[in-house]
């Protein structure tokens, strides 16, 4: 595939979730080129993190397509059968995403610098000593480099979130996705964790941000998409979504986040 500006990296057409007879997910249809950085907001229990996790398979999608770098993950025959890619092709196209979560996840028995060597090296095999200066310079990426021996519990939730972005760029993801990632931090520790996301936008990493930092969509991303009751109420690119958005719901979620 060239690796030009305008590739698209995701897309996901008419993605439908359901849990027993709950339909979270109402047919959802997004895309994502190379470099962009798409922030999806919008209230509690709109659907959000579960469209996340059905991208990097975390959650089996009901019905839809989902394509990463413009391969099929997942799609659906005409008799409403979802067929997903081989487990050979899953994984391999699903190692083009990394994700950070709300909580952090880290390994707390292992030291900052292992937690990021784990996958590496554990899942990809690759060298210790090749990994071992690409996880240094990580950590001097997100301002840790003097915590690589440190253990999860001596760090703030802050710090702690920052190593697991870490861990997540330290297996070279082409897409980072990102669910709600200051969600269980103090107000306080939020900004830093934002600052190092700010500085991955600027170097055109490729995200998909769940988040409820109006801020950060605002300033950082390049198109909003904000989601009610499993759909898409409103789309566009950050200026005019927030200056003048058309739809009745957006203006009263964002006349309360605001």
């Amino acid at each position: 595939m060239a690796n030009t500006q305008d590739d698209v990296m995701l897309r996901m057409r008419a993605i439908r979730k359901s849990y027993g007879d709950v339909e979270v997910l109402k047919g959802i249809d997004l895309s994502v080129r190379r470099g962009e950085v798409l922030a999806i907001i919008g209230p509690s229990g709109s659907g959000k993190s579960t469209l996340l996790r059905c991208i990097n398979r975390l959650e089996d999608i009901t019905s839809g397509t989902v394509e990463i770098e413009g391969e099929t993950l997942a799609s659906t025959k005409g008799d409403g059968t979802v067929t997903y890619a081989s487990d050979a092709d899953s994984r391999r196209l699903l190692g083009c995403t990394g994700m950070v979560f709300q909580q952090f996840n880290l390994f707390p028995h292992m030291t900052v610098l292992e937690n990021l060597l784990e996958a590496p090296v554990q899942v990809k095999k690759r060298k210790k000593e090749d990994v071992l200066p690409e996880a240094m310079a990580l950590l001097k990426k997100v301002g840790l480099e003097e915590r690589a021996d440190y253990y999860p519990a001596q760090l703030s939730g802050g710090q702690q979130q920052r190593v697991a972005i870490a861990r997540a760029l330290c297996m070279k993801p082409d897409i980072m996705l990102f669910d709600e990632p200051t969600s269980a931090l103090d107000p306080e520790l939020t900004g830093e964790v934002l600052r190092t996301m700010r500085e991955l936008a600027a170097e055109h990493m490729t995200m998909v941000v769940v988040t409820h930092e109006m801020a950060f969509a605002r300033e950082a991303a390049s198109h909003v998409i904000f989601m009610a009751d499993g759909v898409i109420v409103e789309q566009g690119d950050p200026e005019t979504f927030f200056a003048h958005p058309k739809e009745e719901r957006t203006q009263a979620f964002l006349k309360n986040m605001l």
